[in-house]
């Protein structure tokens, strides 16, 4: 039996690179300089691949498939520690970005972001670890009703990336899913992804969840790992609590819970009545809030419990206070108090949407007259109208993009400044020393070998 449970996550990070005049530098060559700069004042080991390094608070940080940095937190044996190790990979790659304009003039900005809005169709993902020890056959089934689910609290916000027009998501990496379950993390890219790298003894598995997300909300990222976890743990010791709530179409049911920001769109369940998005987590809710007594549950399994229900219950009442906690809540009335300050309706964007997807390549090839087509005409629409939607489709997607810029300038830093979000969690704290020092655990071992082999003064051993 499992002593405590072990999690962390893997976030990858857009990154962008410009001059002091302003132009932008080969983003190869500036990731290399970071790197760089990274051996030569960052205590470390070199990992495997000898493409990043192991820090000396237990974390890894390397360049990823792709050409981003990464980092990855240390094992973790609490939501708290989640959340302050992933602040603490952030404030590492701050004073990077520092070394890098100190030293060779570089502006680096790094962004929290899920998806590309340059028809890339690039995705940046936020990969979850989790120990357990249940056959991994069995686990799809009683996980995947909760990973469709939990995106009403775990989702990002954002735009679907593969829409000419604005389509709002509660999750943007939904889009870029195209399987129930799959081993591929690249193009096939799955709800359960079968990968099992326990880096562990026998008997013990690793669950690698990469349908989330980046989040900004330091709520939101604590509460998607606690629960997740709390599931896991029921798993583990026996219970089945997905059983009741086994859908029929688990990635057509959470492209449309991602489309759903009222939080009432329905289901098909294998057994039962169709569910809701927020009834398939008040169940998850219950069947771990009975067993709360069992030994096996960690001592803040009832705090996650409390802010779970919490948070279902201002989602089903369709309550304000949801909008200063989750990322996509936040988001949603950022994007709707910007369109109305460009005097444009949030209703009418669907029309456009419309609109875009049928005549937008005769718009950029053709003049005015022959643009004037019968669905523009009946709506008494015109060509410059359009134009509007456009412009105002490049101005939400910048919107989202600097949303999650790291350092002062990103528009969330801005508003958490500002004192208008609700979403720090008690207890995350002592961000600097979790910079230099791991978390309880096995995590602990290898920073003090860290310490131990490379010196104060970083490099390899």
């Amino acid at each position: 039996m499992m002593a405590e449970p072990l999690f962390g996550l893997e976030t990858e990070y857009a990154f962008s690179a410009f001059d002091a005049r302003g132009q932008s530098v080969d983003r190869r060559d500036a990731i290399d300089r970071l790197m760089h700069h990274a051996r030569s004042t960052l205590p470390h080991l070199p990992d495997a691949n000898c493409n990043g390094m192991f820090l000396q608070n237990g974390a890894r940080f390397y360049v990823d498939a792709g050409h981003h940095p990464e980092l990855s937190t240390p094992e973790c044996t609490t939501p708290w520690d989640v959340v302050r190790y992933v602040l603490a990979g952030e404030s590492i790659l701050a004073g990077l970005a520092a070394e890098l304009t100190e030293k060779d003039s570089i502006s680096a900005l790094f962004f929290k972001c899920n998806v590309d809005y340059s028809k890339a169709g690039t995705t940046w993902g936020c990969h979850e670890s989790y120990l357990h020890r249940s056959d991994p056959k069995a686990l799809p089934s009683q996980i995947i009703p909760h990973l469709v689910s939990r995106i009403i609290y775990s989702g990002a916000g954002g735009w679907n990336s593969g829409s000419p027009g604005l389509e709002f998501t509660l999750s943007p990496r939904v889009a870029h899913l195209a399987a129930t379950i799959s081993h591929d993390s690249q193009r096939n890219r799955p709800i359960f992804h079968t990968k099992d790298e326990p880096l562990a003894g026998p008997g013990y598995h690793r669950l690698h969840i990469l349908c989330g997300e980046s989040l900004n909300s330091n709520f939101a990222s604590w509460l998607k790992v606690g629960t997740t976890a709390l599931i896991l743990l029921l798993c583990d010791h026996g219970f089945r609590p997905g059983d009741s709530v086994s859908l029929v179409r688990p990635l057509d049911d959470i492209r449309r819970f991602s489309k759903d920001t009222d939080c009432q769109a329905k289901v098909a369940r294998k057994v039962g009545e169709p569910v809701t998005a927020i009834e398939i987590q008040r169940h998850y809710l219950r069947q771990v809030q009975d067993r709360l007594g069992e030994s096996f549950m960690p001592p803040w399994a009832g705090d996650v419990c409390r802010e779970w229900e919490n948070i279902l219950d201002l989602l089903e009442n369709g309550s304000d206070d949801s909008e200063t906690v989750l990322d996509w809540r936040i988001k949603l009335r950022l994007f709707k108090d910007h369109v109305q300050r460009r005097d444009m309706k949030w209703e009418e964007l669907p029309h456009w949407t419309k609109v875009s997807q049928l005549l937008r390549p005769t718009y950029l090839q053709t003049s005015e007259a022959s643009y004037r087509a019968p669905l523009i005409k009946s709506n008494d629409r015109r060509k410059n109208d359009f134009a509007q939607f456009l412009g105002l489709r490049q101005e939400l997607f910048e919107i989202d993009m600097r949303f999650g810029q790291l350092g002062g300038n990103g528009i969330f830093s801005a508003m958490d400044r500002s004192g208008v979000l609700n979403h720090r969690i008690s207890g995350v704290d002592n961000i600097d020393a979790a910079v230099v020092t791991p978390p309880a655990g096995r995590a602990r071992l290898r920073g003090e070998q860290v310490r131990r082999l490379a010196g104060t003064q970083g490099g390899h051993a």
